[in-house]
């Protein structure tokens, strides 16, 4: 089986862009601010240093060092709490859609997932809804195809029990099961199972018989 290998990279061009500014804008914003710090601390005590020597050449860059390292640390500090609140525009609709997928996969076809104003995988959100809308139908469909499959079965078998051997009305009932098992059928043709549409195995099923 050969690797897949990826072709486009800019599948969500909107979100990958936003996130690719934030990433980015926070870089700059670290480069600047190290910038700033380096040149009015170092070159600011070199300049109005008028004996400069290498002893106090020295001294002015280990000083220079504490100011940047501290000023490192409270970078890390703020670009950490930065990146909590823009991750979790991402982490929770992952973590609803992991949720509503828990809940659905229970039975519950009537759970939709709804995102926060802001957040992103709002087209995701839309696509769940419809998906889980699909199945709430193709199962309420299926449950009236299971309510006439029982009346049909009924009326066989009160056909068969007041021994009525009317060919015509045995073959009526006989149609309408047929009927609605081919309804039963086409609602669940669209289906996959083993990477074949139930269609697709239907029709194999046909030209094997034929």
């Amino acid at each position: 089986m050969s690797k897949q290998r990826r072709r486009t990279y800019l599948i969500k061009t909107g979100l990958q862009l936003r996130y690719m500014g934030i990433i980015i804008s926070t870089m700059l914003m670290v480069a600047f601010g190290v910038g700033w710090i380096i040149y009015h601390t170092s070159w600011s005590k070199i300049a109005n240093t008028p004996d400069l020597t290498l002893d106090k050449l020295s001294e002015i860059f280990d000083s220079v060092n504490g100011i940047l390292l501290k000023w490192i640390v409270v970078f890390i500090f703020v670009i950490a709490i930065l990146s909590i609140f823009v991750s979790h525009k991402i982490a929770g609709p992952v973590y609803r859609l992991e949720e509503t997928t828990r809940i659905i996969a229970s039975g519950d076809l009537t759970y939709q997932i709804h995102l926060r104003h802001g957040d992103e995988l709002g087209e995701l959100q839309e696509a769940f809804n419809k998906m889980s809308d699909s199945l709430r139908n193709m199962v309420a469909k299926d449950r009236e195809i299971i309510e006439k499959l029982i009346v049909a079965g009924n009326k066989l078998k009160n056909t068969i029990d007041q021994k009525k051997q009317d060919p015509s009305a045995v073959e009526g009932v006989t149609n309408d099961l047929y009927k609605i098992i081919e309804e039963l059928r086409i609602v669940t043709s669209g289906f996959k199972i083993d990477g074949k549409p139930e269609e697709d195995e239907a029709d194999k099923s046909e030209t094997e018989a034929v």
